[in-house]
């Protein structure tokens, strides 16, 4: 198991349930119902575009497991990368959106206090401020990284 981030730690003191969010965010007991002894609820990326969308894929090779994040209704959902944390502790966090049927993944925050503050709507963040320090995470986690042009494939339409 990886050791949670400080942010998220100290957030799930004050609110283990993710009540504070208010009644349009998606998703309780995420992290379980004893604060005491956390117990986060462990997918993956394949199954979590499998249940955004009817019939979801995606093309992603991310293989570690993810925690689902609460989200408002509408905007990409959000999933806890459970990979290798930078120095300070944080994990990034993944966004999932989707067109049609093919699910897209993409790092969203690289870290939970980001993550929060734009999801409670106390500051709209630019993406160098959420992906500041992106590097450090890919580093530690190259899976995280954009695919090489000779990655593509020889796809026939």
């Amino acid at each position: 198991m990886v050791e949670l981030p400080p942010t998220l730690r100290a957030f799930l003191e004050f609110d283990f349930t993710f009540d504070s969010l208010g009644p349009r965010f998606k998703g309780r007991h995420r992290f379980g119902n004893d604060p005491s002894a956390p117990r986060p609820k462990l997918t993956s990326v394949r199954k979590l575009a499998e249940a955004k969308t009817d019939l979801g894929w995606t093309e992603s090779r991310l293989r570690g497991k993810v925690v689902r994040l609460p989200n408002p209704p509408g905007q990409p959902w959000n999933a806890l990368y459970l990979g290798e944390a930078r120095r300070d502790g944080e994990l990034v966090i993944l966004g999932l959106d989707n067109e049609d049927t093919n699910v897209r993944v993409f790092p969203r925050y690289t870290a939970f206090d980001l993550y929060l503050v734009e999801q409670c709507g106390l500051a709209r963040l630019s993406d160098a401020h959420r992906l500041e320090d992106l590097e450090s995470h890919v580093a530690l986690n190259p899976e995280l990284g954009t695919a090489e042009e000779d990655d593509e494939g020889d796809t026939e339409y």
